[in-house]
């Protein structure tokens, strides 16, 4: 890039490099990457089309091109990410939610507006994206935001104190339910554990494969956190409590049948609003 240009000149050259290189969105992230560079927000930068670069601004941009045509995902250069509305903290410590996960959480809000008082466990924090929207929308609520990293717990802190609800997050270390099973009854436990098979993991794109393994890799089948997640949440449960998951593509007949065979009762499959068979909730009776 030369010396001079201007702020559309390099969004136009950008965001054909973007498209040349595949990326599906690549107006959006070239915008998004400039926007991030001069601290303004998108509709900003049309009012400063004519503006001058100066070298450093240069420099940088040309330094995210390079990481993002390197795979790095857009959400680890910005530093952040939306979910539910609200704003997350977001490095290669953790998965990046993904609007598909907004759809656990909104049923998870319409089960439990109306009870009041409820603990609600976040099972495999990462980010904290679940545990710290439970906690915004649902003012009455106390969560339980697990998580076996310790960097993923000591990032989901740092977004449970951006989003004003660290007072009514717990942080636990330890492996899956584990570290709660002595703890009293809760009322519902949400999850969106690694569920790729194993085999899938080196045929993922750049991107995905930039993230966590430990957050991916659900086994050879990419069941095998559904088993453990069943058995450990059923005695944990009220009556009535609710255990909510998030499944990959063709898991969701199978995880239904692993939490019928634990005893839960109404077990249900929802799809997300692509139509995808995305969440399984079952209920203790």
């Amino acid at each position: 890039m030369a010396e001079h240009l201007t702020l559309k000149e390099i969004l136009d050259l950008s965001a054909g490099h973007f498209a040349k290189h595949g990326l599906s969105s690549p107006r959006l992230e070239a915008e998004l990457l400039m926007g991030h560079i001069l601290g303004l927000e998108r509709i900003q930068l049309y009012v400063q089309f004519d503006r001058p670069l100066e070298e450093n601004e240069l420099e940088q941009m040309r330094q995210f091109i390079r990481r993002r045509l390197q795979g790095e995902p857009l959400a680890y250069i910005l530093g952040e990410k939306e979910f539910m509305s609200l704003p997350f903290y977001v490095d290669s410590r953790v998965l990046i939610p993904r609007p598909e996960t907004e759809h656990l959480v909104e049923k998870a809000l319409k089960l439990f507006e109306e009870k009041g008082e409820v603990t609600l466990v976040d099972l495999g924090a990462g980010s904290g994206s679940i545990a710290v929207s439970l906690a915004h929308y649902l003012p009455r609520s106390r969560v339980l935001a697990l998580d076996i990293n310790p960097e993923s717990l000591e990032l989901a802190r740092e977004n449970a104190l951006r989003n004003g609800v660290e007072d009514r997050i717990r942080f636990i270390l330890g492996d899956l339910l584990d570290p709660i099973k002595d703890e009293g009854p809760v009322h519902g436990i949400l999850s969106n554990p690694p569920y790729i098979p194993g085999g899938e993991l080196e045929g993922l794109s750049l991107e995905v494969k930039a993230q966590p393994r430990l957050a991916l890799d659900g086994g050879s089948d990419g069941l095998r956190y559904y088993y453990r997640i069943a058995k450990e949440a059923f005695p944990l449960l009220k009556s009535g409590g609710y255990l909510g998951l998030e499944v990959g593509s063709g898991q969701d007949e199978t995880v239904s049948k692993i939490l019928r065979e634990e005893g839960f009762e109404g077990v249900e499959i929802e799809q997300d609003y692509s139509g995808h068979k995305r969440c399984i909730w079952g209920r203790k009776q």
